[in-house]
């Protein structure tokens, strides 16, 4: 057993024990916005409309024109080149339109055994998605990269643990005793302001009544249902929001081995339970990770080493001259 009282337990041995359909039934419904996206390429958008625009003057006036002057050359060649550069505009739109979801959920099972013949579990849930985009446009370029070099990966991931003790009545009887997550709750979806030390015990009876976990900000930190429907510019700014449930097919038992793949060390995240319901009520215990912001201070190095701290990064043409050194920041960091 290890120091903190936990010890993970293989998945295949834990559904040998109970049953896998706890683990399905307990793992946490999540509501995710549909304008969590990517920044859009507005400008190629407005140019698209422009150049649209442009073509369609230049077809009347060649038509109103046409006894008096038409070259037919000339015409094909400005309709030819008009129209490609409309296309190449659209498509570099459309392939900025990318929605962030979560794509599947992988989980991890500690077990603990107190004195009093007491046995708690917890289910750590690891929320998937495809992505994460930081609000400032020139950081989430850099952060970009940072994935691309050091983690191998553009997922983001996020954590939400799940408390449970064995029932003294029925022994292949787990009760939920509550959730454990990064709170997000009453924070602009796109505020940079974030907390990643912000996290909050719930009562398994929060959930109640379809009371389910929202996505709170673009940092994929959690709020509930209830807390949303308060916060009525975000409840209608980002919907519609859609409702997400685990199955067997999403619902995947996480591997040291697909950790190490992972890269998991460079990651803000840590996999051990955070909380201790042996020692009392879980409500008062808190939890602070000096992995909290790994991430963000990575991306904020190689700013600093590159780019240097005097100069203001808001806008894509601020990196102008600087996204090459900064992969190659990244990828020295990797060797």
């Amino acid at each position: 057993m290890s120091n903190s009282g936990w010890h993970k337990v293989e998945f295949q041995d834990f559904i040998n024990k109970f049953n896998k359909n706890i683990a399905i039934d307990t793992s946490p419904t999540i509501l995710y916005s549909k304008k969590d996206k990517e920044h859009e390429a507005y400008n190629a958008l407005i140019a698209f409309f422009f150049i649209s625009g442009f073509l369609l003057i230049y077809i009347a006036v060649s038509m109103i024109l046409i006894e008096l002057y038409f070259s037919l050359i000339l015409f094909v060649v400005v309709i030819i080149v008009g129209a490609l550069t409309d296309g190449i505009l659209l498509l570099m739109y459309i392939r900025s339109n990318i929605a962030i979801r979560p794509l599947e959920s992988w989980i991890e099972i500690y077990e603990s055994l107190t004195e009093g013949n007491e046995t708690y579990y917890c289910f750590s849930y690891y929320i998937v998605f495809s992505g994460k985009c930081i609000p400032n446009k020139a950081r989430n370029v850099v952060y970009k990269l940072y994935q691309e070099n050091l983690l191998k990966s553009k997922i983001d991931i996020t954590q939400i643990e799940i408390y449970l003790k064995r029932s003294r009545e029925e022994t292949n009887k787990l009760d939920v005793l509550g959730y454990f997550f990064q709170y997000g709750e009453g924070k602009p979806f796109k505020s940079e302001d974030i907390d990643r030390n912000l996290w909050k015990f719930f009562p398994y009876e929060t959930s109640f009544n379809e009371n389910y976990l929202a996505i709170a900000n673009w940092d994929h930190q959690y709020e509930w249902r209830n807390d949303l429907e308060l916060d009525f510019d975000k409840l209608h700014d980002y919907a519609p929001w859609v409702i997400t449930t685990w199955n067997e097919e999403k619902l995947k038992p996480l591997t040291d081995t697909y950790k190490r793949s992972l890269n998991w060390d460079l990651r803000q995240l840590e996999s051990d339970p955070k909380l201790k319901p042996w020692l009392g009520n879980l409500e008062t215990q808190t939890y602070e990770s000096f992995r909290a912001y790994k991430d963000l201070q990575l991306m904020n190095e190689a700013i600093e080493k590159v780019i240097g701290n005097d100069k203001e990064l808001n806008k894509l043409k601020d990196l102008k001259g600087y996204l090459l050194k900064i992969k190659a920041y990244f990828r020295d960091l990797n060797y």
